[in-house]
């Protein structure tokens, strides 16, 4: 009776022994493991290592307002697809800043005009400065021979040979006039001839003491004031020729290196007036970075939008890629990029599609203790029905 009972046991632990072994020898369920922990893989008889991931579209991005503002308008709800830029939302302030984008356009105008004017009329503006300079020379000079006569004379020789001409005329008028006096002095005080005579010779009288006084005054040495005055004269003609000298130096070559600068500092403050404006116009709207549709958004006219708060999903679902963190650093070296995969989706069971690994991302996260690494998959074919973060079984072959 006891024999019986051992060898009993004996046939339950053998049956109980090959059913495990036959179940660990089947392929590991590619149902999804707990989060945070290792990811099963397939027994090594079948040679592959079996992961879950996710569908992802792999064009798409969360689009936020740059600025705070109201929401004016929201033209793309969820659903709705939209075109490569396309507005997908407003905030309010549209008007105000188109106004600041038509004042910054005015005055880059207005300062491109003046530099195309600077340039147009350089030399037009070369030639009147050059005319001053030698103008402003030419009164140096005298300026220069004034005050040297005024070290011994009151005037220049030209003036002396004149004021001497005018005195030898009139010394001439007067001896006349008085030789046709001296005939007529005698007559009757009465007559007519006798007073043009009179007359005659007392302005040629006046006239050759005039003369006289003047040729003596100039031949004279000068006054201290007169010397005073050339002075000045001088001092005021070479500050003039000097500042003519120097705006000659400044445009024989071109225009006005200060204007120049002066106004393409204008011109590029204009650039970045516009610019801004542009930006801050840029920023009331919302648009689409490509072509996709609308899968999420909380965004309602009338809210108030701050930055980070107000967000809109967009994405392109007519393309798919299959990303997944389950791979740990015990077997991320077992792949590479370009490894062949085998993907099929869990809420499609008839769906089996290839693939191809066609990145992996160098740094690793940290899952609950386990270091993991994103790897992201190109699928060969592409299917209507998939749709953004269903389930996925990877299998990798092992090398």
């Amino acid at each position: 009776m006891k024999s019986f009972k051992l060898s009993t046991l004996f046939a339950v632990f053998t049956a109980t022994f090959l059913l495990m072994t036959a179940c660990q020898s089947s392929t590991v369920s590619t149902k999804p493991t707990p989060s945070g922990t290792p990811p099963k893989i397939s027994s090594a008889q079948d040679g592959r290592l079996i992961f879950e991931g996710e569908a992802v579209p792999v064009k798409n991005v969360t689009l936020t307002f740059p600025a705070n503002g109201i929401v004016d308008e929201v033209l793309a709800l969820e659903g709705d697809k939209v075109s490569k830029g396309d507005v997908i939302a407003r905030l309010k302030g549209l008007e105000r800043q188109k106004a600041a984008i038509s004042a910054a356009q005015a005055e880059l105008l207005s300062a491109q005009q003046t530099l195309d004017n600077l340039n147009k009329n350089a030399n037009i503006n070369r030639a009147d400065v050059q005319l001053k300079l030698a103008q402003a020379k030419k009164a140096l000079d005298k300026a220069v021979e004034n005050r040297n006569y005024k070290n011994y004379k009151r005037a220049d020789q030209w003036y002396i040979d004149q004021s001497n001409a005018d005195y030898i005329l009139a010394l001439n008028d007067f001896n006349n006039a008085e030789m046709v006096w001296n005939n007529w002095k005698d007559k009757d005080e009465t007559d007519r001839n006798r007073a043009f005579a009179l007359q005659n010779f007392a302005a040629a009288r006046k006239k050759v003491q005039q003369a006289e006084a003047n040729f003596n005054y100039l031949k004279g040495a000068p006054l201290e004031v007169d010397l005073q005055i050339s002075e000045g004269e001088l001092v005021v003609a070479k500050a003039n020729y000097e500042n003519a000298l120097k705006d000659w130096e400044l445009v024989k070559n071109g225009p006005n290196p200060d204007d120049l600068q002066l106004i393409e500092e204008r011109l590029a403050n204009a650039h970045a007036q516009l610019d801004a404006a542009q930006a801050s116009l840029d920023d009331l709207e919302l648009k689409a970075p490509f072509s996709g549709t609308i899968v999420a958004s909380n965004l309602k006219a009338g809210q108030l939008s701050s930055i980070g708060s107000s967000s809109v999903v967009l994405a392109d679902l007519s393309e798919f890629q299959v990303e997944s963190s389950d791979l740990t650093e015990l077997n991320i070296t077992k792949i590479s990029e370009g490894s062949p995969v085998a993907i099929t989706i869990d809420g499609i069971p008839d769906l089996a599609i290839s693939g191809s690994v066609t990145r992996i991302k160098p740094l690793g996260e940290d899952n609950q203790g386990d270091i993991t690494y994103k790897v992201i998959i190109k699928l060969n074919n592409q299917d209507p029905r998939i749709k953004w973060r269903m389930t996925t079984s990877i299998a990798f072959s092992q090398p």
